[in-house]
């Protein structure tokens, strides 16, 4: 497995804290299996917070709601004026079309 994709995706991660998992419950025992279930669980909420800054690092409409409420407020504000641009942008190039 490389770097990179240890880096852009939580999911091996998700695999990782099964295989720690799986080790815990069905090979180990004792204070081996308590150790590896609870490195299992720390893998596992590591790749839960991985997941969620991947899905909202380049969506700011996403990222806006673990923010600041102040925060969130510009960025919905900013969200709904670049909307509203794109609908000005091809209203205008719908009328520019229609008079060729």
């Amino acid at each position: 497995m490389s770097r990179g994709k240890l880096k852009t995706s939580s999911v091996p991660w998700f695999g990782l804290a099964l295989v720690v998992f799986v080790l815990g419950v069905f090979v180990l025992a004792r204070g081996g299996q308590e150790i590896a279930l609870l490195v299992a669980l720390f893998v596992f909420l590591g790749a839960c917070i991985r997941g969620l800054v991947l899905a909202v690092r380049d969506d700011e409409v996403s990222s806006a709601s673990i923010r600041s409420p102040v925060a969130r407020t510009l960025a919905i504000l900013g969200s709904d004026f670049a909307a509203a641009r794109r609908q000005r942008r091809l209203a205008r190039e719908r009328r520019e079309e229609s008079l060729r």
